[in-house]
């Protein structure tokens, strides 16, 4: 029988992991901007008053770091107060929101941003051989990657 995992050190593991992401994730898009215009004050548009787009850029990545889907993300956030105030949230967008706002990132952003993400994580790896690997289920597989085509939605 194998030997039986420490699975608070292994979920602490995780929890830093995750905080150093976000960490140097805002740290990034702090030095690149956020990858859509923000709309300035006293916009006459009407409407309600849209999240800031670099909030939005963090909660997809979150999305994508998490492996979840766009409802679950949105259940998450309605659940974690904390992640939404890190990321800069006021308060949890709705599913089809998230999904529309990731359709705007242009190719070239995420390249750059993941190109600078990776040097970054890969610089003060937290990675420990101790720690046990993770597998996708075969339902999650798909739930890593943002839409590319207006018409690429992925059911939630």
């Amino acid at each position: 029988m194998g030997a039986k995992r420490d699975w608070s050190e292994y979920n602490e593991h995780r929890l830093k992991e995750l905080s150093r992401f976000i960490r140097e994730s805002k740290r990034i898009l702090s030095i690149m901007g956020p990858p859509t215009p923000e709309r300035p004050a006293g916009d006459p548009t009407p409407g309600v008053k849209p999240y800031p787009p670099a909030a939005m850029f963090l909660t997809n990545l979150l999305r994508i770091y998490l492996k979840m889907s766009y409802r679950d993300l949105e259940a998450f956030l309605r659940d974690h107060e904390q992640f939404r105030r890190r990321i800069g949230l006021p308060d949890a967008p709705g599913r089809d929101t998230i999904n529309r706002y990731a359709k705007t990132i242009s190719e070239e952003y995420l390249r750059e941003f993941n190109n600078r993400l990776t040097v970054a994580i890969k610089k003060g790896a937290l990675d420990s051989p101790s720690m046990p690997q993770v597998f996708r289920s075969s339902g999650t597989r798909h739930v890593g990657a943002l839409p590319r085509t207006p018409f690429a939605v992925e059911s939630s």
